[in-house]
């Protein structure tokens, strides 16, 4: 549920129904990988001993799970993925992922993370985009130890295609009939871009602004913005008897096909508009206090937290009531950030049910409480898996007019089930007015990249890479603001005394449309 900033509770509906830091650039890497062995098929590479630089037996060693792509089109900006994970856990100084051209040239792809935890339960890493010619290059992934050493995991081709030629144009002949015809224009190449400037060895410090530093691509348009919508007025609560309602699948577009689990790939795409990888940030539990609403989510602070977090977040108070009403809202109890990663720890106790909904405060609000309206909109996570708990992360409408002014929620679903997507329609006349994806994909126990594309006549849903809903119609056109809701499932049996669960964030991005 949505909890409006007023502070009044307010019940929905049948469905009520946001690490890594910022990235400096890549290091100049050797010309050649060094490759320490393999296990299970996947690439190993052994951490090397500072002091002899040799790697020994009970060394914890870097297993890359993943690197993508291995081709792509010349001239078009395109951003790499890597995956990695560790036996035994470490911290990287800085990981990325470099290519290699003719004579060992630096072409490497922009924003390495730093300060990245590498655990058994793996990691996961999009870079900014860059353009290449076309060509065959050396592709591999990097990390650099503690002591500043780089280490280079095993390589790959990538393969660059030529653009598509532009259709040339023959001119009309000319009068004389003797005349040959122009010859048509070549198609424009790809110059070949600067090498990556090498970082400094220490880790870059928290930037005072959440935004990513400068890059020669261009931010993406997530469609055509329009004028936004008068803040609307504020409507009574629907009936709860609205909760005994089936979910209603979309009539112009079916439940696509479930995929199975995969590892997060890119979605490719230039700088976004407001980006956080939660850089250098060490915010324990207990720091996020004196949470109060105070008009937009930009306005509204958490006094406890350092200056420069509460800058970018803000979050549900202290006491207020999740949806089913069985949870309680405490970021004191629920959030910390550390080592790049935004954590939320749910968990009952005797005390009570803990849940947690931080909101990252966007750039170029338009709405009442502080929302944007259309973009897109893209969260790097993962939960670990308890009964009673739920993932809700959503865009919930500015005025708190619901049904009819929409809803949009992406991921949803109990960690102990599947990732699931929802549109409320805008118009809609009850919660169960609605698109409906469901995926066979498990919310918890891998880390997922969840995108939200809204735009004027379309919405996408899309997990790991990979389009899992696309509405057209009825679309949600009014401000909306973001919501990384975690809270108690609202059917079913609740958590048990004991029982606790955590969600990570890694990355919480917004590009602004238009």
């Amino acid at each position: 549920m949505r909890v409006p900033l007023n502070g009044r509770h307010r019940t929905r509906g049948t469905h009520r129904a946001a690490g890594r830091p910022v990235y400096p650039a890549l290091p100049t890497l050797p010309p050649l990988p060094v490759r320490a062995g393999a296990v299970a098929g996947a690439a190993v590479i052994a951490l090397t001993a500072l002091a002899s630089g040799q790697a020994d037996a009970g060394t914890p060693r870097v297993v890359q799970d993943r690197l993508t792509p291995s081709t792509f089109t010349a001239g078009a900006p395109t951003a790499a993925s890597l995956t990695l994970h560790s036996a035994t856990c470490l911290t990287a100084r800085s990981v990325g992922v470099a290519v290699r051209g003719a004579g060992g040239a630096n072409l490497d792809f922009p924003q390495a993370a730093s300060g990245v935890r590498i655990c058994s339960d793996g990691v996961h890493l999009t870079t900014g985009a860059r353009t290449l010619p076309a060509g065959t290059y050396r592709e591999f992934g990097y990390w650099q130890d503690s002591g500043g050493r780089y280490h280079n995991l095993p390589a790959q081709i990538l393969t660059v295609r030529q653009a598509p030629a532009a259709p040339a144009t023959t001119p009309a002949p000319a009068a004389t009939p003797s005349a040959a015809p122009a010859t048509p224009a070549p198609a424009p190449t790809t110059p070949t871009p600067a090498s990556t400037p090498t970082p400094t060895a220490s880790a870059p410090s928290d930037p005072s602004t959440p935004t990513l530093p400068p890059s020669s691509t261009a931010t993406p348009s997530a469609g055509s913005s329009s004028s936004p919508l008068a803040s609307p007025s504020a409507t009574p609560s629907p009936a709860a008897s609205a909760t005994a309602s089936p979910f209603a699948r979309p009539t112009p577009t079916p439940t696509p096909t479930p995929f199975p689990t995969s590892t997060p790939t890119a979605t490719g795409g230039s700088l976004a508009t407001w980006a956080e990888y939660f850089a250098g940030e060490n915010v324990p539990l207990g720091s996020w206090t004196g949470c109060s609403a105070n008009g937009p989510v930009q306005t509204s602070h958490c006094t406890g937290l350092p200056a420069a977090v509460d800058a970018k977040w803000w979050a549900y108070p202290s006491g207020w009531k999740d949806t089913s009403k069985n949870g309680t809202y405490d970021p004191a109890r629920t959030l910390s950030i550390a080592n790049g990663q935004l954590n939320m720890h749910l968990s009952r106790d005797s005390a009570g049910t803990w849940v947690a909904a931080p909101l990252p405060k966007l750039p170029g609000a338009v709405g009442k409480d502080g929302g944007v309206q259309y973009g897109k909109f893209e969260i790097t996570w993962k939960a670990t898996s308890a009964a009673g708990f739920k993932t809700a992360f959503l865009l919930w409408p500015d005025g708190d007019v619901w049904p009819q002014n929409g809803e949009i929620d992406f991921p949803e679903g109990s960690l102990t089930g599947d990732v699931s997507a929802y549109m409320h329609r805008q118009g809609a006349t009850s919660g169960s007015d609605q698109d409906a994806y469901e995926t066979s994909v498990a919310e918890a126990g891998a880390w997922h990249v969840s995108t939200i594309d809204w735009e004027p006549n379309s919405l996408t849903f899309s997990l790991d890479g990979k389009v899992i809903g696309h509405s057209t119609s009825r679309i949600p056109s009014g401000p909306m603001h973001w919501v990384l809701q975690a809270e108690t499932a609202t059917s079913g049996a609740g958590p048990a005394v004991g029982s606790s669960a955590d969600i990570s964030i890694a990355a919480v991005k917004y590009w602004k449309a238009g």
